[in-house]
Formats: structure tokens, C-alpha cells, sequence
């Protein structure tokens, strides 16, 4: 594995598409520049071999005495467990590091015992929330595609769209990203969960709107807001990142139709398949659930989950790796919530 030449890092996100997993949103060159302004610092790494040339992004952070921490964010793009050894290489390639975090979009009941041999072992703690999703198939016409909907989804769909709500689709502006804030704040406030402050989230909507990957679709009564999302795309493949709702006419079932419109709109640039994101793996699937709220909405447009393999360790120094993983990622947690009201990755 060697560091990408300056033409390559300029064709970057090119390289990504063209990795065996079709690339991924969060390894492009948009994602990596956006986390060097959140403490990480991107490393655009190639692997090079007789079929073809892998392109990772890798984030590191270092650790107060214990070293570097390496990160590939949903990657390396392989698109099969035995293609994972190869892309890795020499361990001298991740100077100063301490451990390799990797998060491949494999499926999960793929044979990872090739990775257990080189030394690779399942994270205890996952670095992404979407170990499990739903994907929907966004190739066959639109007729076909809402017909596979469940009933009840597609009776929202039509509800909202008898009864006024209009999905518009709006650049990253300083107004369009006070509204989808205030609309993620108002979901907060219901669901309970943490939310990253608003430059974190304005920081990387106007970085991926600019790099022509990702832009609001807001549904609205009238002049008013009652539903938003912020959705991302890389070649054939889209991203639902952050949504939010008012309760405000609720009974609107707004976020059927946007989430609709929007896969009407994807299917013009090409998109082919459009994950949903973050929903409980299957056998967890009850209601005490966080995500189970999530499942309920999603699962309209498809049951099926998809599950990943999930977070994946090398540890380069296994004692440091140890003092981690028992003690140091909980305190590295911990004090990024309370000084910066924030997630550590």
C-alpha cells in the first residue's frame, strides 16, 4: 500500500467508483477533507495488485500514549472477504499505528476466517451505526418500485400527496441548513438520541453539496416545513444521511412522500440502489430497540435488512491495543461528549 500520487488524489473519487464495492460516500475525497476540520487526519492510500488498484481512505487520529489510530471509514471497498488481505499489505504502511480499524461493506454471513489468520479480530464496539440497512432496488420502472412498497406505505404516499404536501429539492444554503437543523433538533427532542452540533453537520452538507454529492429534499404545506432530508450519492449508489420531522400535521404522512420523491429523483441521475441506513439487525429486531422507530418507517419501502460484518480490528501492538479497547476508547468517548458535546469518530 503506498500514498496516492497527486494526480490520483485529484481523481480521487474516480478511484473509489471504480473499487470493487462500487464505491462508497464515506471514502470519498469530499468525506476525507471534511474530517481533517474534526480532528482526523486523511490519508488516501492505494493498493496496487495484478487485477486492479484499490483506493482507501484512511483517517488517524493519535492517542495519548498509546499512538496512532488508523481508521478506514466504510472501507476498504472490497467486494469479498478474501480481497481484504490483499489491499492491506505491509503493516509499515500505517506509521505509528497502534491499530487498524476497518468497516468493508461485506455481508455478514460471509467467511471471514482469512481475516482471523492474518490477525484481525471483530471490534467490541462498532464504529457506524449501519451495520444493518435497507437497501431498495431502484433499477425496475416506478411503477414496479412503489407496487413493492407495503400497502399502508403506499397509501401514505398518495395521502400526502392528496392532501397538498409538495417535495422540493433545494441547494445547501445558510437558510435551507438552519431548517433541516431545526427539523433534526424537533426529532431529538421526541426520540431522545444525541445529536453532533449544527457546524458539524453545515460543515459536510456544503462540502458534499459542492462535490455535486448530496442536497436537501424538504416537504412542505404551503410555506411551511414539515419534513427533510439531507441524501447523498456516489455513481450508482445513494445514501439517506439525516432526516427530521415536525409533529406539526402529522397526519400528512409527509415523510412517505419525500422519502418517494426523492427515490423518484435518484432514479433520474442513474441511481440504482438507495440505502436507507440504520436499522436494527435482524435478530435484535423488538421494540425496546433505539433504531426499532427507524425500522417501523423504512421497512414500508422493504423488510428485507441487510446486515454488514461490521467494525474489524488489526492490532499492530497488541498491548496498547488492549489498554484500548478495555480502558481508552470509553475515556476517548467520554471526553469528547463532554468537552465538545460530540462523538469521538
Amino acid at each position: 500500500m503506498r500514498p496516492a500520487t497527486p494526480a490520483e488524489i485529484r481523481d480521487w473519487d474516480d478511484l473509489v467508483l471504480a473499487n470493487p464495492d462500487a464505491g462508497h460516500i464515506l471514502q470519498t475525497r469530499a468525506w476525507g477533507e471534511f474530517k481533517r476540520r474534526w480532528g482526523w487526519q486523511p490519508h488516501y492510500l492505494i493498493a496496487d495488485s495484478e487485477q486492479r488498484a484499490t483506493a482507501t481512505l484512511f483517517l488517524t487520529r493519535r492517542v495519548p500514549g498509546t499512538g496512532v489510530l488508523w481508521y478506514a471509514p466504510k472501507g476498504p471497498g472490497v467486494a469479498r472477504p478474501e480481497e481484504l488481505n490483499g489491499v492491506l499489505g505491509d503493516r509499515a504502511a500505517f506509521d505509528h499505528g497502534f491499530v487498524v480499524k476497518l468497516d468493508p461493506e461485506i455481508d455478514a454471513a460471509a467467511d471471514t476466517t482469512s481475516w482471523q489468520r492474518a490477525g484481525l479480530m471483530k471490534s467490541p464496539t462498532e464504529v457506524q451505526n449501519s451495520t444493518a440497512t435497507i437497501l431498495v432496488d431502484l433499477r425496475p420502472d416506478e411503477d414496479a418500485i412503489i407496487a413493492s412498497f407495503k400497502p399502508k406505505c403506499r397509501y401514505n404516499i398518495r395521502l400526502a400527496a392528496r392532501r397538498g404536501v409538495v417535495v422540493h429539492h433545494l441547494p445547501v444554503t445558510d437558510a435551507t441548513v438552519d431548517v433541516m437543523y431545526r427539523l433534526m433538533r424537533e426529532t431529538q427532542s421526541r426520540a431522545g438520541f444525541m445529536l453532533r452540533p449544527l457546524r458539524y453537520f453545515a460543515d459536510y452538507w456544503r462540502l458534499q453539496h459542492a462535490a455535486g454529492q448530496g442536497e436537501f429534499h424538504f416537504a412542505t404545506l404551503g410555506h411551511e416545513v414539515l419534513a427533510g432530508c439531507f441524501v447523498t450519492h456516489l455513481g450508482g449508489k445513494a445514501w439517506y444521511k439525516d432526516g427530521g420531522s415536525s409533529r406539526r400535521h402529522h397526519e400528512l404522512m409527509a415523510p412517505y412522500l419525500l422519502q418517494w420523491e426523492v427515490m423518484r429523483s435518484l432514479r433520474q441521475r442513474g441511481v440504482q440502489t438507495y440505502d436507507l441506513v440504520a436499522v436494527p439487525r435482524a435478530a435484535e429486531l423488538n421494540p425496546a430497540h433505539p433504531f426499532y422507530g427507524l425500522y417501523r418507517f423504512k421497512s414500508g419501502f422493504n423488510e428485507q435488512i441487510t446486515e454488514f460484518v461490521g467494525t474489524w480490528d488489526w492490532p499492530l501492538r497488541h498491548r496498547r491495543y488492549r489498554l484500548w479497547t478495555q480502558v481508552g476508547e470509553r475515556l476517548a468517548r467520554q471526553w469528547t461528549y463532554r468537552i465538545h458535546h460530540d462523538f469521538f469518530y
